[in-house]
């Protein structure tokens, strides 16, 4: 692996820029309680069951148009999960789901009908980086048995728990037969810009997309730094926060372990001022589209959804 840190190519140099797009799909609506989002003094139960405020969640995840094919951040939600009775096996995660979760879905949410709006079959995706193996980040895998799944070793781990289902981790639609996982483990680097974080991982060797180990909504969750010339740098965080204006606050969600995610929130504080202009784009933001948008130059794509 080549010092991550380097210069990247630029289209100047002869060379075609790795990356030629970075843009935020939309595979649907839901609301979530206020404390999931803000986070909740009251014990998580309380408010999962009594709490009254709901918030709307935009369900996005990333399309990365890179040069060697395109590359998905995440892979959204599986709409059966709304009518298919059968989608969460346990009884209680079926009781639980609408307590946590309303969902505005229809099949035109899938994603190999999300790209197909965007102008990409599901069957070109060479590579998806999965952020977390939570059900509406990993609910289209099985429309992209082609792709490799890169997944951190340490998320992946989960699924040899008794019961990765409590976390929200449905293990009969991870461990599918045509699902290509590849687990990856963090590689030390002596680049000062990583400094604090637990290593990197290079995702195709050419520098234009580092993964970082962020945990604390999982015990395995990782973001992906995109750098292409040109751009300002942008982080894709995942669900350690659903707001990035949240993180600079340091308010963690209701959810996950709080004290991790506040250490993984100082490492990407950290990194930011090491990289000035670094945009944050969180999954459930509905920011994401504006703020990938203005660090790329480009004005935002409708991002259209079915009626």
């Amino acid at each position: 692996m080549g010092d991550a840190h380097a210069d990247l190519p630029t289209e100047g140099a002869g060379l075609e820029p790795p990356i030629a797009a970075v843009r935020v799909l939309n595979g649907g609506r839901a609301e979530q309680h206020r404390e999931h989002r803000f986070g909740s003094r009251m014990p998580r139960l309380w408010w999962v069951f009594f709490s009254k405020e709901w918030v709307p969640l935009p369900l996005q995840f990333f399309l990365i148009a890179h040069r060697d094919g395109p590359i998905l951040f995440d892979t959204g939600i599986d709409p059966a999960i709304t009518w298919d009775k059968g989608y969460i096996s346990q009884a209680i995660g079926r009781f639980l789901l609408p307590h946590i979760f309303r969902f505005d879905l229809s099949e035109a949410d899938r994603i190999d009908h999300v790209l197909e709006r965007a102008g990409v079959s599901a069957g070109d995706i060479r590579t998806a980086v999965i952020s977390h193996l939570h059900f509406d980040h990993t609910g289209g895998i099985a429309q992209i048995p082609q792709a490799d799944l890169l997944v951190s070793e340490r998320e992946w781990s989960i699924l040899s728990e008794p019961h990765p289902e409590r976390e929200w981790i449905l293990r009969e639609h991870l461990e599918i037969p045509s699902a290509k996982w590849r687990q990856i483990r963090f590689s030390p680097t002596e680049d000062p810009l990583f400094d604090g974080f637990n290593g990197i991982h290079d995702v195709l060797g050419d520098g234009s997309m580092i993964l970082l180990p962020t945990p604390g909504h999982t015990r395995g969750s990782l973001s992906m730094l995109i750098r292409q010339a040109g751009w300002d740098p942008i982080l894709l965080v995942g669900d350690l926060t659903y707001e990035a204006a949240l993180l600079d606050q340091d308010v963690v969600p209701g959810v996950g372990e709080a004290e991790v995610l506040r250490a993984s929130f100082a490492k990407v504080r950290a990194l930011k001022k090491r990289l000035p202009n670094l945009a944050i784009a969180a999954s459930h933001d509905f920011a994401a589209a504006e703020i990938v948008a203005r660090a790329t130059g480009n004005p935002p794509e409708r991002n259209e959804t079915r009626d």
